[in-house]
C-alpha cells in the first residue's frame, strides 16, 4: 500500500508559525532576565527574526481574505527576513564581521523578483524558485558565519546550527531542481513543497535552541567571572585563589612536589586613602595587581586576598626561587611612581614567603606565610622567608 506524503499545508503552516512565536517568547524572556547582568547584542535581533517568520507564515493562512500583495509578496519577504536578521544577530553576538549591505541587497533582489513574477509576469514556479535561491544564498552566508564561530568557545552551539543549515541548503537545492523539472500548477502542492514547512519547523528549533545555548554559555562564563574575579583589580578573588591553593596542594601531595606562596601587603595603605582619596587608592590597587601579573610565569597565580593583601602561588618553585621573585616584586614596587590625575605617589610592600613542601593542609602553608609577613610588616618594605 503506497504511503501518501501529502499534508494539510495550512495546518502545518499554522503549527510552524506558532512554533516561531513560542521560540520568540522564550528568547524574549531570556533577554528580559539577563538585561540587568550584562547587555548581550543580538538577542533582540533573534527575537525579531522569529517574529518575522511567524508573521509571514500567518499571513499566508489568510490568502482568501487578504490582498495578494500581502499574501504573496509581504509574507514571503517576512519569511526571508527571518534568516537575514538571524545572520545579523550572529554577527552582533559573536563580534564577528558581517555585512548588512549584502543582506539588504539580497532581500531587495528577492523583493523585486517577487513583484515581477507576480504583477509583471504571473509565474508561480519562478516565484518559488526565486524564494528558494534567496534562501540558499542566505543559508550559505549563515554557514560561513557559523564556520567562523566554530573557532570560538561557542563551537558546540554553532555546530548544532551549522549542521541544520547544511541540511536546509541540500533540501532547497532538491526543491529547486524539482520545481525546474516539474513546475507547479496554480493549486498543486507537491510532497517536497509540503515537506518545506516541516523542515522550517526543524530549522527554527535548531537555530533558536542553538542561539539560546550560545547565550547560556556566555551567561555561565560571565557568572563564573563575577564569582571568581575581583571587580576592582580584575584578578582572581579570594574564593578562586583558595580553590587554586587547594588544587595545587592536592597535586603536590600526589606527586611529592612543592610550591611556594608569597603573601604581599601594601604598606600604610590606609594613609594612601586618607591623604589621596579612595579613587587614587583604587587606582593603586588595580595598577599594583597589573604589575604583579606582568612579573609572574604563565603557570603562576596571583589573586587579591582581601583589602590591600595579595597572594602569589608559584607551582614547582622552591623557597629560594620564591624569595628571589619576592625581592624582584619588592624592588619593582618601591621604584614605581603611581600617577593618577594630578596625584603622584610611591608605595612599598611587605612580603612573607613560605614553601608548601611537607604541608598537609592549606592553613599550615598560609600560617607560615602570614607569620613571615607579620615579621616583614615590623620594618616594612621588607621580605621575610619562613624556614
Amino acid at each position: 500500500m503506497p504511503i501518501s506524503f501529502q499534508f494539510d499545508v495550512r495546518t502545518i503552516a499554522l503549527f510552524v508559525a506558532m512554533t516561531f512565536f513560542v521560540q520568540a517568547t522564550a528568547i524574549g524572556a531570556q533577554a528580559f532576565l539577563i538585561r540587568e547582568l550584562k547587555p548581550y547584542r543580538g538577542v533582540g535581533t533573534v527575537l525579531l527574526a522569529n517574529l518575522c517568520v511567524a508573521l509571514g507564515l500567518l499571513i499566508r493562512l489568510f490568502s482568501d481574505q487578504l490582498p495578494e500583495v500581502l499574501t504573496t509578496v509581504v509574507s514571503n519577504i517576512l519569511v526571508q527576513l527571518g534568516p537575514a536578521l538571524f545572520y545579523v544577530a550572529l554577527g552582533q553576538f559573536t563580534g564577528l564581521k558581517y555585512s548588512r549591505a549584502l543582506v539588504g541587497s539580497l532581500l531587495a533582489a528577492v523583493l523585486i523578483s517577487l513583484f515581477y513574477f507576480t504583477y509583471g509576469r504571473d509565474d508561480m514556479g519562478m516565484r518559488f524558485i526565486t524564494l528558494a535561491l534567496g534562501s540558499i544564498v542566505m543559508d550559505l552566508l549563515l554557514i560561513r558565519q557559523l564556520g567562523k564561530t566554530l573557532e570560538t568557545p561557542l563551537r558546540f552551539s554553532a555546530s548544532l546550527m551549522l549542521v541544520s543549515f547544511l541540511f536546509h541548503v541540500l533540501f532547497l537545492i532538491m526543491r529547486t531542481t524539482s520545481l525546474l523539472l516539474d513546475p507547479p500548477g496554480i493549486d498543486s502542492i507537491s510532497p517536497i513543497q509540503s515537506a518545506t514547512y516541516l523542515l522550517s519547523f526543524a530549522i527554527s528549533f535548531f537555530w533558536s535552541m542553538g542561539f539560546v545555548l550560545m547565550v547560556s554559555h556566555r551567561l555561565r562564563n560571565d557568572l563564573m567571572e563575577i564569582a571568581t574575579i575581583d571587580v576592582l583589580t580584575h584578578i582572581p578573588n579570594r574564593r578562586a585563589t583558595q580553590a587554586f591553593l587547594e588544587k595545587e596542594l592536592s597535586r603536590v601531595k600526589r606527586h611529592t612536589g612543592e610550591f611556594s606562596v608569597l603573601w604581599i601587603d601594601i604598606d600604610n595603605f590606609k594613609q594612601v586613602n586618607d591623604r589621596w582619596g579612595h579613587a587614587v587608592g583604587d587606582f593603586v590597587l588595580a595598577e599594583t595587581a597589573r604589575l604583579f601579573q606582568e612579573m609572574i610565569r604563565k603557570q603562576d597565580w596571583v589573586g587579591r586576598w582581601g583589602g590591600e593583601e595579595f597572594l602569589m602561588i608559584l607551582p614547582g618553585s622552591s623557597l629560594t626561587e620564591a624569595a628571589f621573585l619576592a625581592e624582584r616584586v619588592r624592588s619593582a614596587i618601591a621604584a614605581r611612581k603611581y600617577r593618577q590625575g594630578t596625584s603622584s605617589l610611591r608605595i612599598t610592600v611587605s612580603i612573607g614567603v613560605a614553601c608548601a613542601a611537607g604541608a598537609d593542609r592549606i592553613d599550615q602553608v598560609l600560617k607560615k606565610a602570614d607569620d613571615a609577613l607579620y615579621s616583614s610588616k615590623a620594618s616594612k618594605n621588607a621580605i621575610t622567608v619562613a624556614e
